[in-house]
């Protein structure tokens, strides 16, 4: 017992080599929070992180994941808005850049709807092996029986934890969460029959990014995406078939030389090809090689200009998108932002005229949306709303306060899911912020 107190003061208090004070702050903090669960010192270590000056982003991003986890459990709502605050600005400079792929600035400026995906942090997300050890597979594999079979896998794991907990068999466990599931999707399908009458959304073409990673993963040889670095893609809110879809791949020269003599991808011009097997919008589908292992996809008539911009050098990318993107922390594992007029043109353009009129009247003019996710031990959804009207804004956190706390009171599975959201404005009143966190247990229902 000695011994075993002894090495713990000896981990809190010998700082390795070179250790920065944000560094030693987090040791200290994950200490008191893991080894001798001490939440009001792990609070104070880690609140003095996000005091430091530092640019270690994913030591900040962490250490605000466990303030956040600490401050709910202590039901400290002051303590929880102020690190919801602060998620888009600690540990980072306001326009990071290494996360929006290069050859982005080469789309043309139409295209006002930006992702990417950081496949490689996913990968090796804890929280996402925790949901499962084979989750990263399941999310990127092209191969359906893989993932059929990763998901019954999966299913009956979970099925014998809660029959070993129940004292039922685990058929039982299995076979009562699958009526779960239906009765869920029974009453998910009555609540869209309830609001039938409803103006639906004008309809949309399939993105490139979502219509063609697997026909692509395939041409190159490759079962899925876990091997890719990066997936990004862009679009038109006006019209989803105006897309393009940037891959960072690893090896690429390799790949693309094999890909060549297999004739799944054919010669089109200098570091261009075109994908045999597939069209989009009934035109061929073209890829060009933008940087050193970066390619992007795109259909005929899009390509030709990203071709001459990237030999000129020329950038053509939506600047107010560049502006958003460049704000997302760049640790993000994932990241979705949106023009102006992105947000109000999908946000109201499935209403009615005289509604849409008067829910712009009444609500802060959106300058864009920045959705970020942030995968720890946790996973972090954070959302941030600039807004033109701070007095609206905070008129809106109040209403979506009272709507959440309504859906909450009258539905207790909602009450489940949405006792991780907090929404709260911006210090500077310039933005709505909303955080919502998932657990691995959440997370594996989420997915599987």
């Amino acid at each position: 017992m000695l011994a075993v107190a002894l090495a713990s003061l000896t981990a809190l208090t010998v700082a390795p080599a070179h250790e920065t004070a944000a560094q030693r702050h987090h040791r200290k903090g994950v200490h008191c929070m893991d080894v001798i669960e001490r939440n009001d010192c792990a609070t104070e270590q880690f609140e003095l992180v996000l005091e430091e000056d530092t640019r270690d982003r994913e030591l900040v991003t962490d250490a605000m994941l466990r303030l956040i986890r600490l401050y709910r459990k202590a039901d400290d709502a002051d303590g929880l808005a102020q690190v919801l605050r602060r998620w888009w600005d600690v540990g980072t400079q306001r326009q990071s850049r290494g996360h929006v792929a290069y050859g982005m600035r080469f789309v043309p400026a139409e295209l006002d709807v930006l992702f990417a995906v950081d496949i490689e942090r996913l990968r090796d997300a804890p929280v996402l092996l925790a949901a499962g050890p084979r989750t990263p597979e399941y999310a990127f594999t092209c191969d359906d029986q893989v993932r059929a079979d990763i998901l019954m896998t999966q299913r009956w794991r979970r099925a014998e934890r809660t029959a070993a907990a129940q004292g039922i068999t685990p058929a039982q466990a299995y076979y009562a969460e699958m009526d779960e599931r239906r009765a869920r999707r029974e009453r998910y399908a009555e609540q869209r029959e309830d609001r039938r009458e409803e103006p639906e959304a004008r309809d949309q073409r399939e993105p490139i990014f979502s219509a063609l990673p697997c026909p692509l993963a395939k041409a190159l040889g490759d079962d899925g995406m876990t091997g890719w670095r990066r997936i990004s893609g862009a679009a038109s809110h006006q019209d989803f078939g105006r897309s393009m879809m940037i891959v960072d791949l690893p090896d690429a020269d390799a790949k693309l030389a094999a890909a060549q003599r297999r004739g799944t991808l054919e010669p089109a011009g200098e570091q261009r090809w075109t994908l045999a097997s597939e069209r989009y919008a009934d035109q061929t589908v073209h890829i060009l090689r933008v940087d050193l292992d970066q390619i992007l996809v795109a259909r005929a008539d899009m390509v030709e200009p990203v071709v001459e911009a990237a030999r000129k050098r020329r950038r053509r990318m939506n600047r107010e998108l560049e502006k958003l993107a460049r704000q997302v922390p760049r640790d993000s594992a994932f990241y979705f932002v949106m023009t102006r007029a992105a947000v109000a043109g999908m946000g109201f353009g499935g209403m009615r005229r005289g509604a849409a009129t008067m829910l712009q009247a009444l609500l802060p003019k959106p300058k864009g949306l920045q959705v970020a996710v942030a995968a720890a031990d946790v996973a972090g959804v954070f959302t941030r709303v600039p807004t033109d009207n701070p007095v609206k804004g905070r008129m809106l956190v109040s209403l979506a306060r009272t709507m959440v706390e309504g859906q909450t009171s009258d539905d207790p599975e909602a009450a489940a899911w949405l006792e991780n959201l907090d929404i709260a404005e911006a210090g500077d009143r310039k933005a709505l912020l909303a955080a919502y966190l998932i657990d691995a247990a959440a997370l594996e229902k989420l997915i599987y």
